[in-house]
């Protein structure tokens, strides 16, 4: 880690501002990776693979989305924040490091966080070369597709509005899965009861190029000992992409 140079950055968008925090390897790398967090969480959480993949040479974006957390750095509130809203605060980190001169982007994220991952790859399959992703929220349209809310309603200790029902992808969101050609590495427990493992199971059909890693009895958040394995895992799946 004492190879790591940790930078804050604010990125303008609208009135408002993406924050971020770069790991940045010593030796200058064509390779970046984008980390997005789950529903509720924050760019904290995914530092530990942040610094695993810069120890290793590749340049590493953690940030916060927009609302997407009750500890979010980002401007803007949770009854604005969608799945869409997401993939758009995505797109808008992956342009900019286009524009720091970056060739190979890959993505990497972590329940909702993994599924917008997973629909920003699909809708622009040249832009990424790779997926790493735990236990990705592929249930999320099943979940909410067609409910109303008359109000807004806490999900997780966070309150959401009718938009993130209404901005739901109207596609079979596996079936778009197939436009993207690159690798894909999949973590699920066995025993997540948020995201069955299911999904990730079906998940794996309609990727040209997917593997699957089961770790038997892990949840929706793994253990230390999982969490760690699951970096490692990661972090090689990376390199060789």
């Amino acid at each position: 880690m004492n190879n790591v140079t940790v930078k804050e950055n604010r990125l303008p968008v609208g009135d408002g501002f993406i924050y971020s925090k770069t790991f940045e390897p010593t030796a200058n790398s064509d390779t970046a990776a984008i980390l997005s967090h789950g529903f509720n969480s924050s760019h904290d959480k995914l530092a530990d693979v942040a610094f695993a993949f810069a120890n290793c040479g590749v340049y590493a974006v953690c940030y916060d989305f927009r609302g997407g957390s009750l500890f979010s750095k980002s401007s803007g509130g949770s009854k604005d924040m969608s799945v869409a809203t997401e993939v758009q605060d995505l797109m808008k980190v992956a342009e900019s490091l286009e524009e720091k001169g970056f060739k190979r982007i890959v993505l990497y994220g972590e329940s909702q966080g993994g599924f917008v991952s997973a629909l920003a790859a699909a809708n622009a399959p040249k832009m990424f070369c790779a997926l790493a992703l735990l236990y990705p929220a592929f249930c999320i349209p099943d979940d909410w597709q067609g409910k109303h809310l008359y109000s807004c309603t806490q999900v997780m200790g966070m309150e959401i509005s009718q938009k993130y029902i209404d901005d739901l992808p109207q596609y079979d969101v596996f079936e778009r899965m197939q436009s993207f050609g690159g690798k894909a590495l999949i973590a699920h427990g066995t025993a997540d009861s948020v995201v069955d493992i299911s999904y990730s199971e079906k998940l794996t059909k309609y990727f040209k190029n997917a593997s699957l890693i089961k770790y038997p009895g892990e949840g929706h958040g793994f253990s230390p000992q999982s969490r760690d394995k699951w970096v490692k895992e990661c972090t090689q799946f990376v390199l060789k992409s």
